[in-house]
């Protein structure tokens, strides 16, 4: 028994480790994936969810009103998702990861700022902003580091969100109650501030070297590869790939689209008012 946990140990010690001997770096962008998810996308989300309740006491809104910011958070992600893998591929994933902890450190502190009914919608329109562009962010940059281990690396990096939702929670509740709803993300943006930004500058890299590619994507030297803003660029490409119309006209396309929007539908539907159903209506605390 011993022996097979030695083996295995000496075999997760192989894979992690890069060209260098060290460890993979692409493994340092996975874990620097979890701070970029967890403050900038999941906080915003758990928070406004624990805010409902005294949100609608404080503004004397009714519960449609108060939940619709998240339809504004939503509907600016939609529109923003269109330009955000063209800004990508054009800006490099480093700095769109700095344009997204921008905006919602920025959406955070305005927050202390609301007043009022349009306040409150204006508040989600920087959330939404971040919110589609990180999550493409995230994925892409993972994405350019792994190619043969690209299934576990993204599967941890979509871990963050979990264990956010498993940890967080009761402290962002506490943070509410203390110091009032309207303060709690203002403070949370000092989190983006000292732990996020020097996390996207000191640890993401954006584009690994030849000798990174060849341990991740395998040594078949048929074709070189260059590197452009932080993107691998076959030099000697051949479209043998279906174009972007090709795939519109494919029905598989749209019923994927149509099975997301009623998976988002039933699952937002339901997470954006069970916070106010449980706490006014049921008296949970």
């Amino acid at each position: 028994m011993s022996n097979r946990f030695a083996r295995v140990f000496r075999e997760i010690q192989s894979e992690i480790k890069g060209p260098d001997g060290k460890m993979y770096y692409g493994w340092w962008n996975v874990a620097a994936v979890f701070p970029c998810v967890i403050f900038i996308f999941s906080t915003a989300n758990m928070m406004l969810q624990l805010m409902y309740p005294a949100v609608e006491s404080a503004l004397n809104l009714t519960r449609a009103e108060v939940v619709s910011i998240y339809s504004v958070k939503s509907g600016t992600a939609a529109i923003v998702a269109f330009g955000a893998g063209f800004l990508i591929d054009r800006w490099g994933v480093k700095t769109i990861l700095y344009l997204c902890a921008t905006m919602t450190m920025l959406g955070f502190v305005f927050f202390h700022f609301v007043d009022g009914k349009w306040m409150w919608w204006l508040a989600g329109i920087p959330l939404g902003f971040s919110s589609i562009p990180l999550l493409l962010a995230t994925k892409t940059l993972v994405a350019r580091w792994f190619n043969r281990r690209l299934g576990l690396a993204l599967g941890l990096a979509a871990s963050a969100t979990s264990i956010s939702g498993m940890v967080f929670p009761l402290f962002f509740a506490w943070l509410i109650q203390t110091y009032g709803w309207n303060n709690g993300l203002p403070i949370m943006s000092l989190a983006i501030l000292f732990v996020v930004f020097p996390v996207v500058y000191y640890v993401v890299k954006d584009s690994p070297t030849q000798e990174e590619v060849s341990r991740e994507f395998g040594s078949e030297a048929a074709k070189p590869r260059t590197f452009v803003k932080g993107r691998l660029i076959e030099e000697t490409q051949d479209d043998t790939g279906p174009s972007f119309s090709n795939i519109l006209r494919n029905p598989v396309f749209w019923l994927l689209c149509v099975v997301q929007f009623f998976i988002g539908f039933v699952d937002q539907g339901f997470t954006q008012n069970v916070t106010p159903f449980l706490v006014r209506d049921l008296n949970f605390t």
